[in-house]
Protein backbone atom coordinates (compact mmCIF):
# COMPACT_ATOMS: atom_id res chain seq x y z
CA UNK A 1 0.00 0.00 0.00
CA UNK A 2 2.71 2.40 0.91
CA UNK A 3 6.29 2.93 -0.24
CA UNK A 4 8.90 3.11 2.52
CA UNK A 5 10.21 6.44 1.49
CA UNK A 6 10.64 9.90 2.84
CA UNK A 7 8.40 12.92 3.01
CA UNK A 8 9.81 16.38 3.63
CA UNK A 9 7.75 18.95 5.55
CA UNK A 10 8.10 22.66 6.19
CA UNK A 11 8.89 23.26 9.85
CA UNK A 12 7.32 26.74 9.59
CA UNK A 13 3.99 25.36 8.42
CA UNK A 14 1.02 25.96 10.71
CA UNK A 15 -0.02 23.15 13.00
CA UNK A 16 -2.97 22.41 10.75
CA UNK A 17 -3.33 22.30 6.97
CA UNK A 18 -6.42 21.35 4.98
CA UNK A 19 -6.32 18.22 2.86
CA UNK A 20 -9.92 17.07 2.50
CA UNK A 21 -11.51 16.68 -0.86
CA UNK A 22 -15.18 16.63 0.11
CA UNK A 23 -17.35 17.92 2.92
CA UNK A 24 -17.56 15.53 5.82
CA UNK A 25 -20.70 17.15 7.22
CA UNK A 26 -23.04 15.11 5.05
CA UNK A 27 -21.05 11.88 5.26
CA UNK A 28 -22.91 8.95 6.84
CA UNK A 29 -25.72 11.05 8.31
CA UNK A 30 -27.59 7.80 8.74
CA UNK A 31 -25.29 6.84 11.60
CA UNK A 32 -26.23 8.73 14.80
CA UNK A 33 -22.91 7.90 16.43
CA UNK A 34 -21.04 10.10 14.02
CA UNK A 35 -20.07 13.46 15.44
CA UNK A 36 -20.68 16.52 13.27
CA UNK A 37 -17.31 17.46 11.78
CA UNK A 38 -16.91 20.97 10.36
CA UNK A 39 -15.53 20.88 6.85
CA UNK A 40 -12.77 20.32 6.18
CA UNK A 41 -11.09 17.57 8.20
CA UNK A 42 -7.67 18.85 9.17
CA UNK A 43 -4.28 17.30 8.88
CA UNK A 44 -2.25 17.54 12.04
CA UNK A 45 1.31 18.76 11.89
CA UNK A 46 3.66 18.15 14.81
CA UNK A 47 3.99 21.23 17.00
CA UNK A 48 7.73 21.80 17.19
CA UNK A 49 9.41 23.98 19.83
CA UNK A 50 10.43 27.18 17.94
CA UNK A 51 13.77 27.54 19.65
CA UNK A 52 14.87 23.97 18.97
CA UNK A 53 13.67 24.19 15.37
CA UNK A 54 15.65 27.38 14.69
CA UNK A 55 18.71 25.93 16.37
CA UNK A 56 18.48 22.71 14.34
CA UNK A 57 18.08 24.61 11.07
CA UNK A 58 21.00 26.95 11.81
CA UNK A 59 23.42 24.38 13.18
CA UNK A 60 22.58 21.24 11.16
CA UNK A 61 20.37 21.71 8.11
CA UNK A 62 21.70 24.90 6.51
CA UNK A 63 25.42 24.04 6.88
CA UNK A 64 24.88 20.62 5.29
CA UNK A 65 22.92 22.06 2.38
CA UNK A 66 25.50 24.79 1.76
CA UNK A 67 28.31 22.23 1.87
CA UNK A 68 26.44 19.94 -0.53
CA UNK A 69 25.85 22.76 -3.00
CA UNK A 70 29.51 23.75 -2.90
CA UNK A 71 30.46 20.16 -3.72
CA UNK A 72 27.90 19.82 -6.50
CA UNK A 73 29.45 18.60 -9.76
CA UNK A 74 29.82 21.05 -12.61
CA UNK A 75 28.80 18.52 -15.26
CA UNK A 76 25.54 19.21 -17.07
CA UNK A 77 22.80 17.17 -15.35
CA UNK A 78 20.79 16.79 -18.56
CA UNK A 79 23.70 15.10 -20.28
CA UNK A 80 24.33 12.80 -17.35
CA UNK A 81 20.67 11.83 -17.20
CA UNK A 82 20.69 10.72 -20.83
CA UNK A 83 23.32 8.04 -20.36
CA UNK A 84 21.90 4.94 -21.97
CA UNK A 85 23.32 2.56 -19.39
CA UNK A 86 21.09 4.06 -16.70
CA UNK A 87 17.51 3.02 -16.02
CA UNK A 88 14.72 5.63 -16.33
CA UNK A 89 14.55 5.83 -12.54
CA UNK A 90 18.30 6.44 -12.29
CA UNK A 91 18.17 9.09 -15.00
CA UNK A 92 15.29 10.87 -13.30
CA UNK A 93 17.01 10.58 -9.90
CA UNK A 94 20.12 12.20 -11.38
CA UNK A 95 18.03 15.16 -12.50
CA UNK A 96 16.35 15.48 -9.09
CA UNK A 97 19.71 15.36 -7.31
CA UNK A 98 21.38 17.93 -9.60
CA UNK A 99 21.40 21.71 -9.21
CA UNK A 100 18.89 22.51 -11.98
CA UNK A 101 15.56 22.83 -10.19
CA UNK A 102 13.55 22.82 -13.43
CA UNK A 103 15.03 19.67 -14.99
CA UNK A 104 13.01 17.01 -13.10
CA UNK A 105 9.80 18.96 -13.66
CA UNK A 106 10.55 19.20 -17.38
CA UNK A 107 11.23 15.47 -17.50
CA UNK A 108 7.80 14.71 -16.04
CA UNK A 109 6.08 17.23 -18.30
CA UNK A 110 7.68 15.53 -21.28
CA UNK A 111 6.30 12.17 -20.13
CA UNK A 112 2.83 13.65 -19.77
CA UNK A 113 3.17 15.16 -23.24
CA UNK A 114 3.94 11.69 -24.57
CA UNK A 115 0.67 10.45 -23.12
CA UNK A 116 2.05 8.68 -20.05
CA UNK A 117 -0.78 8.71 -17.45
CA UNK A 118 -0.27 10.43 -14.12
CA UNK A 119 -0.99 7.14 -12.35
CA UNK A 120 1.97 5.52 -14.08
CA UNK A 121 4.26 8.41 -13.18
CA UNK A 122 3.18 8.08 -9.55
CA UNK A 123 3.80 4.35 -9.33
CA UNK A 124 6.53 3.66 -11.88
CA UNK A 125 8.69 6.77 -11.55
CA UNK A 126 8.18 8.81 -8.37
CA UNK A 127 7.80 5.91 -5.92
CA UNK A 128 10.82 3.90 -7.13
CA UNK A 129 12.89 7.10 -7.36
CA UNK A 130 12.14 7.89 -3.74
CA UNK A 131 13.15 4.35 -2.77
CA UNK A 132 16.30 4.81 -4.84
CA UNK A 133 17.15 7.92 -2.83
CA UNK A 134 16.72 5.92 0.35
CA UNK A 135 19.15 3.29 -0.93
CA UNK A 136 21.68 5.96 -1.92
CA UNK A 137 21.48 7.50 1.52
CA UNK A 138 21.76 4.20 3.38
CA UNK A 139 24.79 3.21 1.31
CA UNK A 140 26.44 6.63 1.81
CA UNK A 141 26.40 7.17 -1.97
CA UNK A 142 24.92 10.63 -1.35
CA UNK A 143 24.49 12.93 1.63
CA UNK A 144 21.62 14.15 3.74
CA UNK A 145 21.38 17.58 2.14
CA UNK A 146 21.27 16.23 -1.40
CA UNK A 147 18.55 13.71 -0.56
CA UNK A 148 16.59 16.39 1.29
CA UNK A 149 16.62 18.72 -1.72
CA UNK A 150 15.78 15.92 -4.14
CA UNK A 151 12.88 14.66 -2.02
CA UNK A 152 11.46 18.17 -1.79
CA UNK A 153 11.40 18.24 -5.59
CA UNK A 154 9.58 14.91 -5.69
CA UNK A 155 7.04 16.27 -3.22
CA UNK A 156 6.36 19.29 -5.42
CA UNK A 157 6.04 17.14 -8.52
CA UNK A 158 3.65 14.84 -6.71
CA UNK A 159 1.49 17.78 -5.64
CA UNK A 160 1.34 19.11 -9.20
CA UNK A 161 0.43 15.71 -10.55
CA UNK A 162 -2.11 15.29 -7.77
CA UNK A 163 -3.96 18.38 -8.98
CA UNK A 164 -4.30 16.86 -12.45
CA UNK A 165 -5.02 13.45 -11.01
CA UNK A 166 -7.74 14.89 -8.81
CA UNK A 167 -9.53 16.41 -11.82
CA UNK A 168 -10.83 12.89 -12.51
CA UNK A 169 -11.85 12.20 -8.92
CA UNK A 170 -14.97 10.22 -8.23
CA UNK A 171 -17.81 11.43 -6.02
CA UNK A 172 -17.40 8.68 -3.44
CA UNK A 173 -20.05 7.82 -0.88
CA UNK A 174 -18.75 9.63 2.19
CA UNK A 175 -16.27 7.13 3.62
CA UNK A 176 -13.45 8.66 5.63
CA UNK A 177 -9.87 7.49 5.99
CA UNK A 178 -6.93 8.57 8.09
CA UNK A 179 -3.54 7.75 6.55
CA UNK A 180 -0.34 8.23 8.49
CA UNK A 181 3.02 6.81 9.45
CA UNK A 182 4.01 5.52 12.85
CA UNK A 183 4.71 8.62 14.99
CA UNK A 184 8.44 9.20 15.04
CA UNK A 185 9.05 7.66 11.62
CA UNK A 186 10.25 9.83 8.74
CA UNK A 187 9.34 7.89 5.60
CA UNK A 188 5.92 9.18 4.54
CA UNK A 189 6.29 9.81 0.81
CA UNK A 190 4.55 6.56 0.00
CA UNK A 191 1.70 7.32 2.38
CA UNK A 192 1.23 10.68 0.70
CA UNK A 193 1.09 8.99 -2.67
CA UNK A 194 -1.54 6.49 -1.55
CA UNK A 195 -3.56 9.44 -0.27
CA UNK A 196 -3.84 10.69 -3.85
CA UNK A 197 -5.57 7.46 -4.87
CA UNK A 198 -8.06 7.80 -2.01
CA UNK A 199 -8.69 11.40 -3.02
CA UNK A 200 -9.30 10.31 -6.58
CA UNK A 201 -11.79 7.70 -5.35
CA UNK A 202 -13.74 10.44 -3.54
CA UNK A 203 -12.89 9.58 0.06
CA UNK A 204 -12.88 12.13 2.87
CA UNK A 205 -9.20 12.20 3.71
CA UNK A 206 -7.04 13.08 6.69
CA UNK A 207 -3.27 12.56 6.72
CA UNK A 208 -0.40 12.72 9.20
CA UNK A 209 2.26 12.70 10.33
CA UNK A 210 1.62 13.05 14.03
CA UNK A 211 4.17 13.92 16.69
CA UNK A 212 2.77 11.35 19.12
CA UNK A 213 0.33 8.47 19.41
CA UNK A 214 -1.63 10.59 21.88
CA UNK A 215 -2.40 13.15 19.16
CA UNK A 216 -3.47 10.39 16.81
CA UNK A 217 -5.68 8.70 19.39
CA UNK A 218 -7.27 12.03 20.28
CA UNK A 219 -8.19 12.64 16.65
CA UNK A 220 -9.89 9.26 16.16
CA UNK A 221 -11.69 9.75 19.47
CA UNK A 222 -13.14 13.11 18.42
CA UNK A 223 -13.86 12.36 14.75
CA UNK A 224 -15.32 9.44 12.87
CA UNK A 225 -13.05 7.44 10.59
CA UNK A 226 -14.05 4.30 8.75
CA UNK A 227 -10.43 3.34 8.11
CA UNK A 228 -7.07 4.11 9.72
CA UNK A 229 -4.06 3.20 7.59
CA UNK A 230 -0.44 3.01 8.72
CA UNK A 231 2.62 3.01 6.49
CA UNK A 232 5.31 0.91 8.18
CA UNK A 233 8.75 1.48 6.72
CA UNK A 234 10.84 -0.53 9.21
CA UNK A 235 10.57 -2.75 12.27
CA UNK A 236 12.08 -0.17 14.63
CA UNK A 237 8.78 0.99 16.14
CA UNK A 238 6.63 -2.12 16.03
CA UNK A 239 6.00 -2.05 19.77
CA UNK A 240 4.72 1.52 19.52
CA UNK A 241 2.57 0.61 16.51
CA UNK A 242 0.98 -2.32 18.33
CA UNK A 243 0.19 -0.16 21.37
CA UNK A 244 -1.11 2.62 19.14
CA UNK A 245 -3.52 0.28 17.36
CA UNK A 246 -4.79 -0.98 20.70
CA UNK A 247 -5.43 2.61 21.80
CA UNK A 248 -7.24 3.41 18.56
CA UNK A 249 -9.57 0.46 18.97
CA UNK A 250 -10.21 1.39 22.60
CA UNK A 251 -10.86 5.11 22.08
CA UNK A 252 -12.11 5.38 18.49
CA UNK A 253 -15.48 7.05 17.95
CA UNK A 254 -16.10 4.33 15.37
CA UNK A 255 -15.96 1.11 17.39
CA UNK A 256 -15.76 -0.88 14.15
CA UNK A 257 -12.89 1.09 12.66
CA UNK A 258 -10.81 -0.90 10.19
CA UNK A 259 -7.02 -0.87 10.49
CA UNK A 260 -4.90 -1.34 7.35
CA UNK A 261 -1.13 -1.73 7.27
CA UNK A 262 1.17 -1.19 4.31
CA UNK A 263 4.75 -0.30 3.49
CA UNK A 264 7.99 -2.21 2.99
CA UNK A 265 8.13 -3.75 6.46
CA UNK A 266 4.64 -5.21 6.14
CA UNK A 267 5.16 -6.41 2.58
CA UNK A 268 8.32 -8.19 3.74
CA UNK A 269 6.57 -9.60 6.83
CA UNK A 270 2.83 -10.09 6.16
CA UNK A 271 2.47 -11.72 9.57
CA UNK A 272 2.77 -8.25 11.12
CA UNK A 273 -0.88 -7.61 10.26
CA UNK A 274 -2.00 -10.19 12.82
CA UNK A 275 0.72 -9.57 15.38
CA UNK A 276 0.11 -5.80 15.37
CA UNK A 277 -3.64 -6.27 15.74
CA UNK A 278 -4.56 -4.83 12.34
CA UNK A 279 -7.27 -6.12 9.98
CA UNK A 280 -5.58 -6.35 6.59
CA UNK A 281 -2.57 -5.49 4.46
CA UNK A 282 -2.59 -3.56 1.20
CA UNK A 283 0.42 -3.57 -1.10
CA UNK A 284 -1.17 -1.90 -4.12
CA UNK A 285 -1.92 1.83 -4.03
CA UNK A 286 -4.36 1.60 -6.93
CA UNK A 287 -6.38 -1.13 -5.22
CA UNK A 288 -6.23 0.31 -1.70
CA UNK A 289 -9.49 2.35 -1.82
CA UNK A 290 -11.51 -0.61 -3.08
CA UNK A 291 -9.88 -2.92 -0.54
CA UNK A 292 -10.76 -0.43 2.18
CA UNK A 293 -14.41 -0.45 1.10
CA UNK A 294 -14.42 -4.22 1.39
CA UNK A 295 -12.96 -3.99 4.88
CA UNK A 296 -15.67 -1.54 5.95
CA UNK A 297 -18.37 -4.00 4.93
CA UNK A 298 -16.55 -6.80 6.71
CA UNK A 299 -16.29 -4.78 9.92
CA UNK A 300 -20.01 -3.94 9.77
CA UNK A 301 -20.91 -7.60 9.43
CA UNK A 302 -19.07 -8.37 12.65
CA UNK A 303 -21.64 -6.42 14.70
Amino acid sequence: MYGGVEKMTDVNEQSFSAVTTTDVVNAHQRNPRRKHIPAPIWRFRPTLPPISVVKTIKTQIIPKIVLALRKAPVACPEEAAQQQNHSPVERFAALALASNDDAPFAYVEDLLGQGVPAESIFLDLLAPTARHFGSLWESDATDFASVTLAMSRLQRIMRRLGERFFDKAGQGSGESVLLTIVPGEQHSFGSSMVAEFFRRAGWNLCTGPFSSHQELTSLVHNHWFDIVGFSVSSDRRLGELQKGIQNIRRDSRNKNVGIILGGPAVIAQPGLVASMGADMMSADATAAPQQALGLIERMKSQN
